[in-house]
């Protein structure tokens, strides 16, 4: 079992799960149509091509912003350099490591290399988690409200698990918030609701999980009362988390055009929609980058509009643009933040 555990947590391992995923993905991918779809590719548009990478970019680049503007909260001297190479390095480690749990702990190396304290890296991160689930949970909520009839008929088989993963990513932020103001939730929780955890063998130490409730609740109802006192703040990042989630969800878009394909403007809508979708399932997916399930939860969601031969394409390109480039970008740039001296805090 410690064997297991630590072969879990192996980089090299991790990577290694990737590259065999991401292979039988390719694979079964192009088995039957490889001669359609390699030919779409080689006949792609280059300006749109450019496009491409670049807003995976500039999708890095708002990240790296917003952890500035909260960064400045409590270190008026941190500059937006230091916002992007931060969001590359943990975009880099949510890749590699299994549901992307190491993203936030290579975040706090960073920091602490940029002269940010411990303690404030941690309020930073905790604030920077609030505002993005907050945005990304109302955003996706937009989008079902708009297409949960079209969507709940044509993919009623893929359309639960995106419910699913809807509830558990708002419950983490209500579940939190519900907790923190009111104290009958806390008390329930504390007293009968581990007990029931325990019996069902969820909860294996209770001191342990009540322990750690207490001490995630006390972050987040000092990160909540922060933000309070920076009302200004919370709304340049709402609008910039708004604009990366948008930015995210329509690179599919570009990549139908850089394929030529013909897209009618009534299928946009579509097309963010399926993209908040297939994130939603992915948080299902353990392994590290989501490998595997990621690439065949696209294909098929997206084969609905634009057929199987274009859907299989546009995923390639996508795939690449938003991890396999970032991932690289990331690790180039954690070698280069490691390598710098650490400024004093």
């Amino acid at each position: 079992m410690k064997t297991l555990k630590k072969l879990l947590k192996s980089y090299t391992f991790n990577i290694l799960l990737v590259v065999v995923f991401t292979g039988l993905v390719l694979w079964l991918t192009l088995k039957d149509n490889y001669k359609e779809i390699l030919s779409m590719l080689a006949s792609a548009n280059l300006g749109w091509l450019l496009v491409i990478p670049l807003l995976a970019i500039l999708y890095q680049v708002i990240i790296g912003w917003i952890l500035r503007k909260l960064t400045l909260l409590s270190n008026p001297h941190y500059k937006l350099s230091q916002g992007i190479v931060n969001a590359f390095v943990a975009s880099f480690f949510h890749g590699v490591t299994p549901s992307a749990s190491g993203g936030q702990f290579a975040q706090v190396y960073i920091f602490k290399k940029q002269g940010v304290r411990i303690s404030d890296s941690a309020s930073i991160l905790w604030m920077d988690f609030i505002i993005y689930q907050a945005t990304m949970v109302a955003s996706v909520f937009v989008l079902l409200l708009l297409k949960f009839t079209y969507f709940y008929q044509h993919y009623s088989q893929f359309f639960i698990l995106v419910l699913v993963g809807f509830c558990v990513n708002g419950a983490v932020i209500i579940g939190l918030w519900a907790l923190a103001t009111f104290p009958r939730i806390y008390t329930w929780l504390s007293t009968k609701g581990l007990l029931i955890g325990v019996k069902l063998h969820i909860v294996k130490d209770k001191e342990k999980a009540l322990n750690n409730l207490n001490i995630q609740l006390e972050r987040f109802g000092s990160e909540i009362k922060k933000l309070k006192n920076h009302r200004k703040t919370i709304i340049q990042v709402l609008i910039a988390n708004s604009i990366r989630l948008l930015l995210y969800y329509s690179i599919p878009y570009f990549c139908a055009l850089a394929l030529n394909i013909q897209v009618d403007p009534s299928y946009i809508l579509d097309i963010l929609a399926l993209s908040s979708f297939v994130s939603m399932i992915n948080c299902f997916i353990p392994i590290p980058g989501a490998s595997g399930g990621t690439e065949a939860t696209f294909i098929l969601m997206f084969s609905t509009i634009f057929g199987s031969i274009a859907a299989s394409s546009i995923m390639i390109l996508w795939r690449i643009a938003t991890y396999y480039f970032v991932m690289i970008l990331g690790g180039l740039t954690f070698i280069y933040a490691k390598a710098k001296p650490d400024l004093v805090e």
